[in-house]
């Protein structure tokens, strides 16, 4: 402030949605580039802009080769373009833009009434999947030969659960309700009850990283569940686990690891919405939290050096590009239909599932959507018997395409009163001023940016809004 002028800057976007905004749509608390309210908005390498569109892949709906909602996607490639998903009772094989609808794919499981998980290890791809009573693995050659109902034929004591893998070397490691299982495949054995965490327990997420096992356990069949992640021996042969690290009573959704360090998504009965954390010795440290569904470990994959989740229907990215950025925790995409399955990047550009009513689909992350909002956290502007007046908004943004536009109006007083909505556009443009706003004297406001009349082709990219203004007698 100068003499009885302000002004406001709003930049450095990558901070992500406000640290209190899960409770206060009108929060104060945060810095300039802080949202209180973000729908499907890219912010994470500080500007912002549109959040990701999406492309259905080719054969990739009800009208070609995917029928039913897909569970899982597989996070990696089996071969050059080539991956797999698994739904309610078929496997998939999906490369980069189609889903195979010939050569025996998709592939009718026999029995499978819920596709749970797909791993590869050794020559075989390995599907996990319930039927209506118990739970088995299928076994496929990569070539012709399916075995769908391998794991009851070597061990029959499969539960009708959850069933997360992951594999290390020539281990594969799953959870089988309260059981982790393994199998050992040098030596061709499958146990599906190595270890038992007792009764009222369900194995929510398997990782191997830093040479030792993460088994994430939730216990408790009601209300609030107590969540606890064990330490495991890499080599899968101990009956007796290595340590312990508690998150209380808290349920656990997924484990992640990114660059050495284990992420956990977990959430407490008593708080809406969910907490990202990682792992600090025997500690779990949050760094953000939000409103939404607890993501399991179907609905986890990594983009840009960050974590990548599904909740309540859309695409969250929690971290930072790069070490010098803090971590952010923002909302990117949206997930398609109303419900959504599993995600994944086998060939780095994100892949989600979703369906509604009779509807079904598997889509990638591409160009840019215009349902896309973000608003400001409030700023203040009463000062003993005086109110605040904008002057002017200057937006800088990129050299605008053909088409791009952006709407910007002020929210004030507690978000009672909306002013004028000016249009942020222009062909060559990069440098906005606005002087008609439609406000007069205000206690308070907030910035609200809208891309619903933008372009799918040509983004709206900001890089800063400037609000000058002065304070009179109120």
């Amino acid at each position: 402030m100068k003499d009885n002028n302000w002004t406001i800057t709003i930049d450095k976007f990558y901070s992500g949605i406000a640290p209190l905004a899960f409770t206060d749509s009108l929060t104060e608390i945060g810095g300039g580039g802080h949202a209180s309210y973000m729908k499907n908005c890219n912010v994470i390498d500080g500007r912002i802009t549109q959040g990701l569109g999406s492309t259905d892949l080719t054969n990739g709906t009800q009208a070609g080769a995917v029928d039913q909602l897909i569970n899982f996607i597989m996070d990696e490639a089996v071969s050059s373009d080539t991956s797999y998903a698994i739904g309610t009772s078929k496997l998939f094989k999906i490369s980069s833009t189609t889903v195979a609808n010939s050569g025996g794919f998709p592939h009718t499981v026999t029995d499978m009434t819920d596709g749970q998980s797909v791993a590869k290890l050794g020559a075989y791809l390995y599907y996990f999947y319930n039927k209506a009573s118990g739970g088995d693995i299928g076994r496929y050659d990569l070539s012709s030969t399916f075995t769908d109902g391998w794991g009851s034929a070597t061990d029959s004591a499969l539960q009708k659960n959850l069933h997360p893998v992951d594999t290390k070397e020539d281990i594969m490691t799953f959870g089988n309700g309260r059981y982790v299982g393994t199998y050992i495949g040098n030596t061709d054995t499958l146990t599906v009850q190595k270890l038992d965490f007792g009764s009222g327990s369900e194995v929510a997420d398997v990782l191997f990283g830093n040479n030792q096992w993460y088994l994430a356990v939730n216990s408790g069949t009601t209300g609030r569940r107590k969540g606890q992640i064990y330490l495991w021996d890499a080599g899968a042969l101990e009956t007796v686990l290595a340590d312990e690290t508690g998150v209380g009573v808290q349920e656990i959704g997924f484990l992640t690891i990114i660059n050495g360090v284990v992420w956990v998504a977990y959430k407490d009965e008593s708080e809406s919405g969910f907490a990202i954390g990682y792992i600090s010795g025997r500690q779990i440290v949050p760094m953000a939290r939000y409103t939404g569904t607890l993501p399991t470990f179907k609905q986890k994959t990594l983009y840009r050096g960050m974590i990548m989740f599904l909740s309540s229907g859309l695409v969250w990215t929690a971290g930072a590009i790069v070490p010098e950025l803090p971590f952010q925790l923002s909302q990117l995409a949206d997930g398609g239909y109303t419900t959504v399955g599993g995600i994944g990047s086998p060939f780095g550009t994100p892949m989600v599932a979703s369906t509604q009513s009779t509807s079904y689909k598997i889509s990638k992350l591409t160009g840019f959507t215009t349902d896309s909002e973000w608003q400001s956290i409030v700023f203040p502007l009463v000062g003993g018997q005086n109110k605040g007046f904008i002057d002017e908004i200057t937006v800088l943004t990129k050299t605008l395409g053909e088409n791009a536009r952006c709407d910007i109006s002020v929210l004030a007083d507690q978000a009672t009163s909306t002013g004028t909505a000016n249009q942020i556009t222009g062909t060559g443009v990069r440098r906005h001023r606005f002087t008609s706003l439609g406000l007069g004297q205000i206690e308070d406001f907030k910035i609200k940016l809208d891309w619903a009349n933008g372009n799918s082709t040509n983004d709206c990219l900001i890089r800063k809004i400037i609000i000058k203004g002065h304070f009179v007698e109120g």
